[in-house]
């Protein structure tokens, strides 16, 4: 079957009565064969989760204010920046700045109007709460400290991704100075 669009035969009512028993055999055959082949252990797909992703944020914007810091403002676009290399390290298996096509975030980041930018990775395994455990190591950790501290960042976007393959969570959170 193509995708170009088909004009429906003269015979459209016959056709009509005849298609919806049709489409909704097939229906079913899609879903059964979704789960037969992940019972035969097709790999399982990464699922996003908003909650850790929003709960990461405000935790992160929780603390700047603690230290008399201005909250970050939450941008979509850098979401899904965020989202677009949760996923691409949960396809790698591993934590990277490096995209698995060689990209750093600067690249990641192209067609974005920015004049500098940070960017925190945590990937764990195991916890309740993933978005507390990553915001808890980022606290930590000296260079994670500077990106979620630092006074002229002020825009940023975050995804928390699950992998239901290997039971990780991969949390990306982007910070930038904005132009202009």
């Amino acid at each position: 079957m193509s995708g170009d669009p088909v004009r429906a035969p003269a015979t459209g009512r016959k056709m009509l009565w005849w298609a919806i028993p049709c489409l909704a055999f097939l229906a079913g055959c899609v879903q059964w064969s979704e789960r037969a082949s992940a019972a035969r252990g097709a790999p399982a797909r990464p699922i996003p989760n908003r909650a850790e992703a929003d709960d990461a944020f405000r935790a992160v914007n929780r603390e700047r204010i603690r230290r008399g810091l201005l909250p970050l403002v939450r941008r979509p676009d850098l979401d899904a920046v965020a989202q677009l290399h949760a996923r691409d390290l949960a396809a790698m298996d591993r934590l990277s700045h490096i995209s698995s096509d060689g990209r750093q975030l600067e690249r990641r980041l192209s067609g974005l109007d920015w004049v500098w930018a940070g960017e925190n990775l945590a990937r764990n395994k195991g916890f309740d709460h993933p978005a507390a455990e990553a915001v808890r190591g980022w606290l930590e950790s000296p260079r994670h400290r500077e990106n979620m501290f630092r006074p002229d960042f002020s825009q940023a976007g975050v995804a928390a991704l699950y992998d239901p393959a290997d039971g990780f969570t991969y949390l990306v959170q982007v910070f930038i100075i904005p132009a202009g």
